[in-house]
């Protein structure tokens, strides 16, 4: 389970309808292009699925406001790159919602699969 701070509070991030529509809405290519860009790093991506995890919350947090949050967390140097991967990876590419897909789009290049599962743990 996956979880970020938010105005000093820690919230878990989990997909739902709505986060799951927001996120495939936001890339060309819907849910294959939000895959994509999730397992390369992207960061305005990594702003959209933690946005997106936070909204069966109910705080109607804005994406300005995890911005915000994750500003202050990489100036404290409380948030790297890695991490990002880290958390993207398992929100989408070992989501319920996702996994069997990432699956099928790995199931060719067993090395490939190999190498951004050693990075994104």
């Amino acid at each position: 389970m996956q979880m970020t701070k938010i105005n000093g509070k820690e919230y878990e991030l989990k997909l739902t309808l709505s986060a799951v529509k927001y996120l495939n809405g936001k890339h060309d290519g819907g849910g294959f292009g939000l895959i994509q860009n999730a397992l390369t790093g992207d960061v305005d991506t990594y702003i959209d699925i933690i946005y997106a995890g936070l909204m069966h919350t109910g705080e109607n947090f804005t994406r300005k406001d995890v911005e915000k949050a994750l500003d202050e967390m990489i100036t404290n140097e409380e948030l790297d790159l890695d991490e990002m991967n880290r958390t993207t990876y398992e929100i989408v590419a070992e989501s319920f919602f996702y996994k069997k897909t990432v699956e099928k789009v790995f199931k060719e290049d067993k090395e490939i699969k190999k190498q951004i599962e050693t990075l994104m743990k």
